[in-house]
């Protein structure tokens, strides 16, 4: 399915657009970037670096912050995993905050939903664009780190699912998320996180009570939760299952 050609075709399309997003010409963008792989991902097939290790030793070289988006990491597939087993509605739409490689949305648009996929990495966005196609799926993607373009994302919703995969790893980021979430959520709308246990996601579940009733249910090493809003006047409940 995925010849040679194919993966050359992909390159260089893959170039122009990483270079425009960076802002530089194609030939200031490292060669681990643009050495790429397809892999197969919770049933969907993601264009990745082909190594890793490489293009952080780059990016590092370069100054730039460490290419975390730029490989499958536990919480994203198995959120992608749980999203294939109960995927939303055709036409729900849904955001992915923090999305990396994309696959949960991936998973999501495959099921029919109008996907808007969004990253503060531009690379990110560039290989989760190419990924949908590769998968045969139709969504959209955008730049937009959340913690930062809150109101630009509310702008955009309100949605019927948001996804986060592993995005509380810093208390920041933990913060922003109580403050962003019942924005972005349409009435009768859930969230679906997944994390690996970080400190900071329970800084946020402490906090979202307020605002959320929550689910949870381990999926190996990760932790699966599933947040929808509360009436205002109720109060708050601990974590079921969790």
């Amino acid at each position: 399915m995925h010849g040679n050609g194919a993966l050359t075709a992909v390159r260089t399309s893959l170039s122009e657009q990483l270079a425009a997003l960076r802002g530089v010409a194609v030939s200031e963008l490292p060669a681990s970037l643009l050495a790429v792989a397809v892999r197969q991902v919770a049933g969907v097939h993601v264009l990745l670096p082909a190594d890793w290790e490489a293009l952080r030793h780059d990016e590092g070289a370069a100054g730039r912050p460490v290419p975390f988006w730029a490989r499958p990491w536990p919480s994203g597939t198995a959120l992608a995993e749980a999203l294939a087993a109960d995927p939303p509605p055709a036409g729900a739409r849904v955001v992915e905050l923090g999305c990396g490689l994309a696959v949960p949305s991936i998973v999501a648009a495959r099921a029919g939903a109008e996907v808007l996929a969004t990253d503060g990495a531009s690379d990110a966005v560039a290989y989760a664009a190419h990924s949908l196609a590769l998968s045969q799926a139709t969504g959209e993607v955008a730049h937009a780190a959340w913690a930062e373009h809150g109101d630009e994302l509310v702008a955009r919703g309100p949605f019927d699912l948001v996804l986060a995969g592993d995005v509380c790893y810093t208390p920041q980021n933990a913060d922003a998320l109580v403050r962003l979430l019942p924005r972005l959520v349409a009435p009768g709308g859930e969230v679906r996180m997944a994390d690996p246990g970080r400190a900071n996601a329970r800084r946020f579940l402490s906090a979202a009570r307020a605002s959320f009733a929550l689910d949870s249910h381990e999926a190996g090493a990760v932790t699966l939760y599933t947040l929808k809003p509360r009436p205002p006047s109720t109060g708050s409940d601990p974590v079921e299952g969790g």
